[in-house]
């Protein structure tokens, strides 16, 4: 019965480029047993594939008219993935922080307009507009950044179950 595998997994790559070479060319190509290879394959075993075996899987893969480089592109995918959670705040404050910017400028400039002499309703209706999403985007951006220290300080949520 075949296990089944994470899917985005560098086990069940190396389990994808394993089955398109076939075990016995694996082993020849790498130097390893093809006992080995298939524990590398199987995610309850604590072997694990090394980037040089990886590196002559993949090329050997792509060489014999395999499309791609599974393995290199599963890593690549898993590593986005992890730099995508774990910079997440960062990018929140940096687009909290453009829009503040933002806003804060409007909010100067439509304010200095207001402190001119003779200036009109409109204009003093334009810097209180502006001055009011200006203090909204600070709120925004002291919201995004309070989240943040809390999840530095308090680590991720617990997982259900």
């Amino acid at each position: 019965m075949t296990k089944v595998r994470a899917p985005l997994t560098i086990e069940n790559a190396l389990f994808r480029v394993l089955g398109e070479i076939g075990i016995e060319i694996a082993a020849e190509v790498t130097g390893r047993g093809a006992d080995y290879l298939r524990a590398l394959s199987d995610p309850d075993r604590r072997e694990r594939l090394t980037i040089e075996d990886a590196i002559k899987l993949d090329l050997h893969h792509r060489a014999t008219g395999g499309v791609g480089f599974p393995i290199f592109e599963t890593y690549g995918r898993i590593v986005e993935s992890s730099a995508a959670e774990r910079f997440a705040d960062a990018a929140a404050i940096g687009a909290v922080t453009i829009d503040l910017a933002k806003e804060s400028g409007e909010a100067l400039a439509a304010s200095i307009a207001a402190a001119q002499p003779g200036a009109d309703v409109r204009t003093l209706e334009t810097a209180l507009r502006e001055l009011e999403q200006a203090d909204e985007a600070t709120s925004t951006a002291i919201t995004t950044i309070r989240q943040a220290v809390s999840r530095i300080r308090d680590g991720p949520p617990a997982q259900p179950g």
